[in-house]
Parts: structure tokens; sequence; C-alpha cells
């Protein structure tokens, strides 16, 4: 009976072989990331990611293969799965070996993605055998062997499976009907570029342009407040003012004078204290890194981006120093608790802050098989790391550090709040003392206060009477929103609820979604807003970073959410289907519902685009055949703007696209004083200089000021 392993890929198929036969004797039939290992019954081999995809929408008839021709709506049992060229040769191994072997061990990622990848291949090739399930969340040998000592049943996860392909399914419905919906209609109207619309990207850009609404719209506003200072046994404190009886609905007093006659009023008068609460407060140490928590405190504490995060824990995570990256998980297995004096001890060696005070014995929250799914939160392995470099080394001490605080006692403070009577008006204040450091040894920041809050304070008794205070009008203004960065916006994906209407009955039930997106997916999202995506018809920019790593829309990006209906803007839907997708995974609603649904949020959208009056733009048409309209365009490659025609013009000497070149958001277009056709704006490689070539009439020009001059013959 044969043996088949299919991993995710390579990397993981390697780790498969080394842990299965240590002794390195198995046959390597392997070119490159393509091929197997075998040793006797059993074989390894591996997908390449999806090496399966989603047939474009030609497939499903040439009508397609123009953009005016929508909607696509394959039915359940009709979709088109296709092997791209650049994976055909891995996936006719696996179709082979799938044919050779009675058992199969699904070894793909351990989340919804992971599990699709596998699953969807064993359909496409009809694989009637027995199929287990391995879920590997790390790759060293401790972590090996708990993996193959719980392999179960793939059975077990076949709503996994569901909810995977009701993920992709509904992404390409959206993205490819409404793409076309939007674009080609805007289009009418003068509108260039494509409407890359996407079920997770359009609310995710949403988020950055009505931010940058906010603050162009925000007026700030002077506001004051009352402090006094007090004294009791020579320990000086603060008290404000409270507002409640005369503040704004917004909380706020505009009133200066009202506030500098309370002042007059309370002057020279004793102090009664009314209230003085204190509690011990415990502080537990922060949870070890998910991936999205990771992006966020690296990308505010180093700048990095959160797609260089990942693609950096993703090494660390091959070496088989640190555990599975794309995790959404902040907990660990209560199991893995006897990992941690080995864990630690390598930590110790290394020198790492806190390692050697940490205490194994202590059993931190992070350890709850309660809060547990398919993966852990990122730790590391136990594994030495070797020759890492700088980014490589900054986030594995960030992981690192994260797991030693779990090992620590929770810091202590005495939380005080009091509440003081002065002729009739009240002051109120807080303070919150350190009493034991904790966690907060092993860290940099030892303390924390809240504006206001009271550092020192005295003991404070019901009834106490106090001198007269001293006290001081303050000049406050409020603040616009601050924009967001790659790191705030990942972390609003992932807390998507806050931005919900708080009149959605769902907004508490998508707290456990875990926003929009997955954590594999955020940092390509926002990636591809800010242009990053070579393969798509146009990589125009929708949002942009400055040097102070803030994220602003681009005039297109902002067109984007202005023109296309509401519903795709709004968190609230693309949450709820986010919601939708656990449920399938529950098995609590089945996938053809699901598709549905979104067909009908489609069909709505479509019937939006086309009665949508969009602004009419100044439309520039094609020099060439007079009827196309130009489309401006993005080269990741030059990083500028370009137009082409709309109805694929090319060069008539080359059979090139006509290609012109972007001035100041207009074609840069020059016609030829001779036959009066368009000309090409080229670079002499000689020379080192542009100049303009007539294809028609063959003729060279100069490029004086960006206009042509028929050069003279000697």
């Amino acid at each position: 009976m044969g043996l088949l392993y299919i991993a995710e890929k390579p990397d993981i198929g390697r780790a498969l072989a080394g842990y299965l036969w240590s002794d390195g004797e198995y046959e390597k039939v392997v070119k490159g990331s393509v091929g197997y290992l075998r040793k006797g019954d059993t074989t390894v081999t591996w997908a390449r990611g999806h090496i399966l995809a989603l047939a474009m929408p030609e497939k499903y008839g040439e009508e397609f293969k123009t953009w005016r021709n929508y909607p696509i709506f394959p039915k359940l049992d009709e979709w088109i799965l296709y092997p791209p060229a650049e994976s055909k040769a891995q996936f006719e191994v696996v179709r082979k070996l799938l044919k050779e072997n009675e058992v199969v061990v699904h070894a793909g990622d351990p989340d919804r993605e992971g599990q699709l990848l596998i699953d969807e291949i064993l359909d496409y090739c009809n694989y009637k055998g027995k199929v287990r399930r391995i879920l590997i969340n790390a790759k060293d040998d401790v972590s090996m062997k708990r993996a193959f000592d719980n392999i179960s049943d793939n059975e077990k996860y076949k709503n996994l499976y569901y909810a995977g392909k009701a993920r992709a399914y509904a992404d390409w419905l959206v993205g490819i009907n409404l793409s076309r919906a939007y674009s080609v209609n805007s289009q009418k109207s003068g509108f260039g570029g494509t409407y890359q619309i996407g079920r997770v990207k359009t609310p995710t850009l949403a988020l950055v342009v009505n931010r940058e609404k906010e603050i162009k719209n925000f007026k700030p506003q002077k506001y004051y407040e009352l402090y006094g200072t007090f004294n009791k046994d020579n320990v000086s404190f603060n008290a404000k003012l409270k507002l409640d009886k005369y503040a704004d609905e917004n909380g706020y007093l505009k009133d200066k004078k009202f506030l500098e006659a309370v002042s007059q009023k309370v002057q020279g008068q004793n102090a009664k204290v009314l209230i003085a609460e204190k509690k011990m407060v415990a502080e537990n140490a922060p949870l070890p890194f998910s991936l999205d928590s990771l992006q966020v405190e690296a990308n505010k504490v180093f700048g990095y981006s959160p797609k260089d995060v990942l693609a950096t824990v993703q090494a660390l995570y091959e070496a088989k120093y640190v555990s599975y990256p794309r995790s959404d998980c902040n907990f660990i297995p209560a199991s893995q608790h006897e990992d941690s004096k080995r864990i630690l001890n390598m930590l110790k060696e290394l020198g790492l802050k806190g390692a050697e005070e940490a205490d194994s014995s202590i059993r931190g929250r992070a350890f709850n098989d309660n809060k547990i799914t398919a993966h852990h939160a990122i730790i590391p392995t136990g594994i030495t790391p070797k020759d890492l470099d700088e980014m490589q080394g900054n986030i594995y001490k960030m992981i690192a550090r994260q797991y030693v605080l779990q090992f620590f006692p929770p810091a202590k403070y005495i939380s005080v709040k009091f509440a003081l009577s002065v002729a009739d008006e009240m002051f109120t204040g807080s303070g919150k003392v350190l009493k034991e450091k904790g966690y907060l040894a092993a860290v940099q920041k030892t303390e924390s206060t809240k504006e206001g809050e009271n550092v020192l304070l005295p003991t404070l008794e019901i009834g106490d009477i106090l001198a007269p205070g001293k006290y001081k009008v303050v000049d406050k203004v409020t603040h616009a929103p601050k924009r967001f960065t790659e790191g705030t916006l990942l972390a609003a994906m992932a807390n998507i609820y806050k931005f919900v209407n708080p009149d959605n009955p769902n907004r508490d039930k998508l707290k456990e979604v875990k926003g929009i997106g997955t954590p594999a997916t955020r940092d390509t999202i926002i990636a591809e807003l800010q242009g990053e995506n070579a393969k798509s018809k146009s990589a125009q920019a929708c949002i942009q970073k400055l040097k102070n790593k803030e994220l602003v829309p681009t005039e297109f990006g902002t067109e984007i959410i202005e023109n296309v209906d509401v519903t795709l803007t709004k968190p609230d839907l693309t949450a709820v289907m986010e919601y939708a997708l656990s449920r399938i995974e529950a098995g609590t609603i089945s996938l053809s519902d699901y598709l549905g649904k979104v067909m009908t949020l489609v069909r709505a959208n479509i019937n939006y685009a086309e009665k949508h009056n969009f602004p009419i733009r100044g439309v520039e048409h094609c020099p060439s055949c007079k009827d196309g309209v130009l489309e401006r365009r993005y080269s990741k490659t030059a990083k500028k703007f370009f137009y082409l025609c709309s109805n694929g013009c090319s060069w008539q000497d080359t059979n090139k696209p006509m290609i012109f070149d972007d001035e100041n958001g207009k074609p840069l277009i020059k016609m030829c004083p001779a036959d009066k056709s368009a000309m090409r704006h080229v670079f002499s490689q000689k020379k080192g200089t542009m100049f303009w070539y007539c294809p028609k009439c063959e003729q060279f020009y100069s490029d004086k000021f960006d206009s042509p001059k028929r050069k003279e013959k000697k």
C-alpha cells in the first residue's frame, strides 16, 4: 500500500522527508523544486502554493475576452481550474503519484488556504483513496513529532475546504465582474485606468480615503480645562474640574471666561475628599505575536512594511527558527509548555534580554487550548538562529522577546481614583503607582501613565480636608484623526469591527472573525493598493506612502471610492461576508447559499455601475484611430504613468502597443509636422537624450522643450 505525503511547498516536503528518514537515505527525484522524495512505499511530494488556478473569463466563453461582456456566473459544478504554465510540471508529478498511492497525507499549511490548495488537487484529479491530515506548525523535530502524533482523518476538515472555496469563488465573482462593470462604464465619461474592485481591497482603500476626507474637513477647535493642584503630607497632586454639567455634546467646554469665573469661585476654599478608591491591579504580559500583531509592531518600531515582515518571518520559518508564520492566533497549546525550558535556555545563550530571569515554571495566560484553532502564535522553536541579516535579526528578537515575557509574573500597580469637592464644584483625578515590576523588568519601558494621571499620590481617605489649592485654566485644541500607516491600516483590517456601523447586529460577532482578509493576504492588499502589482491589467496606485510613513489616497483612489456603490466601500458588508465564511467552517451554512448571496451583491453593483452618473472628465482620444480612449496606466518597472489606446492601437513599424508619456496627468502627444501622424518619444542610448520619431515618414526630430524639431540635412 503506497503512502503519499503532499506538502504545500518544497521546504515543508524536505522537512517531512528529513523527519521520516533522518538517516538521509531516500531516493531524490528532484529538479529544482519539481519532483518528489521516496523511500520504500512512502513518497513525499509538494505543491508550490496554489498549483491550480481559477480560469479567467474567456475559458467560460470566447465572448468574455472582451471586458464589455459581463456578468460571468459559473454554476457550482462548472467552475474551471487549471494548472498555470509555471506550476504545470509539478502538478503532473503530483497527478502521477496520486495514481500510484492508496493513501494520502494532506500536509498543507494549517489554515483555510492550506486546506484548499491540497484538497482542490485531490478533487481535480478525482482521487478515491484514503486521505489523512497532518498540521505542521513548525519544522523542528519536537514540533514535527507532535504533528505526526496527531495525524487525523482529512474528512474532519471538509468544511474548512468549503470555506476556502467560498472565499476564492467570492473574490473571483466580485473582482472579475465589478472590475469590468465599473471600468467600462467609468471610461464612457473619460475616466482613465482600470477600477480594480475587490471584496477586501475596496473597503480597505475606503478606510484611507475616508480618513483623508476627515482630516481635510477637520476644523481645529479651542477648548479649555480647569486644573487644581493640591497638597497633602507634602505631596502635590493634580485634579481636573468635572465638566459633565458644563460641557457640550462632545464633552468640550469652549467658554474660557466661565472657567475663569469658576477658578475665582474656588480660590481660597478648602477641598474635601468625597471618593478615594484604591485597588491592586495586575497587568499581564502582552501575548505572543500573531502575524498581524507582529506586522503592526515591526512597522511601528522599524518602519518595515507588512509585506517585508511576512517575507522575513517566512524565511525564519523555512530555516526552522520560528513556528508557522501566517497565524491569526496569539495563544500556545498547553502541551507546548514543556518545551519552554529548552527554548529559554537557547535564548539565554543568545543573550536575549529577560531570558536569564524568565521562570519556565510559570504558565502564563498564553498557554490556553480553548483559544487554539488550526495554528498557534508565532514563537521560537528552540533551534539557534545563525547568519541572520539585520531585518531577520530584528524580527527574530521581537518574536523571542514576546515569548520570553510569558514566563514572568504580572506587573502590579496600586490604582487610585479620587474626587474632591471644592465650593460645590467637583474635581477628579487618578493615579497609578507601580509596586511590582513583573514582566516590565524584561522590557525597556518600566511604567506608563495616561495624560493627567498622577505618578505619586498621598494617602487619601474619604472626609479628609485639604488646604486650598492652586488653579489654572489650560488652553487646549482638538486634533484631526491621524493618517494610517501600513501598520495601523493592517491593524484596522484585523480589527475591522471597530469601523463597522454600531447599529450592525453582527458587530460583536465580527470580533470572532478577526477582520477582513487573512494574515497571509493583508500585506499583499496594502501593497497592491500602492501599485505594487505587476500582474494586474493596471497597476495604477490608489494610495501612496509619504516620507513619514503616512498613507494618503491618490486622486485615482479617491475617484474609485467616490464612484462605486457605498456598500462596497463600507467594511460592514465585507466583514459580514468574512463572518459567513466562519459559519461555513462551522457547517452552519452551505457553500451554495453563500455564493447565491455573493451573486446578488454583484448584480446589484452591476446595476449601480450601469446607471451611475460618473462625472464627465476630459476625454483624450487616440491620435491614431481617433475612436479609442487613452487609458492611464502605471509601470512598476519604470515607476511612472503612461497611456494606452483602449482599442489596442500599435505602432506601424514595430507592431508594439502605442505608448504615450504622462505629462501632469495628461498624455504627451506630438504630431509629425510632415504628415500629421502621431510620433513616438524615444530615448537615445548613444546620446543619452530623448528624441521624436515618426514611424510613417521615418523622420527624426530633436526633443527641445518636448517639441519636435526636424533635423537639418548635412
